[in-house]
């Protein structure tokens, strides 16, 4: 459960989905209030309808994974989803670049 403050000065929330190819792609958002509260309910409760529903609204901000590993050494406490039960090409257009296919091609890594 996230904290009064955690809600009210912002969480960050790392969301981790691949690929068909197995290519690996991130994203990094703070996020506050009722979003943040939504989103951990989201993660909390694995559910992946909603996520797919609705990460493209939420997620716009495309991580290299050199700046996801940054964010976790750095923050205590976070959120990351992460699942292969969601594909990236399931969900709205994630990032700015998503639908150019820039942010999926620059911020991939090989899932062994």
């Amino acid at each position: 459960m996230l904290s009064h403050d955690e809600l009210s000065d912002g969480t960050i929330f790392i969301l981790k989905l691949w690929d068909a190819g197995g290519a690996a792609s991130h994203w990094v958002e703070t996020l506050r209030d009722d979003t943040a509260r939504r989103w951990y309910e989201i993660y909390r409760r694995c559910d992946w309808q909603a996520l797919r529903t609705e990460a493209g609204g939420v997620f716009l901000h495309p991580a290299t994974q050199l700046e996801v590993d940054h964010v976790l050494k750095t923050h205590k406490r976070l959120v990351f989803i992460h699942t292969s039960d969601v594909k990236t090409d399931e969900v709205g257009a994630l990032g700015s670049d998503a639908a150019t296919g820039d942010a999926t091609a620059a911020n991939t890594e090989q899932r062994p």
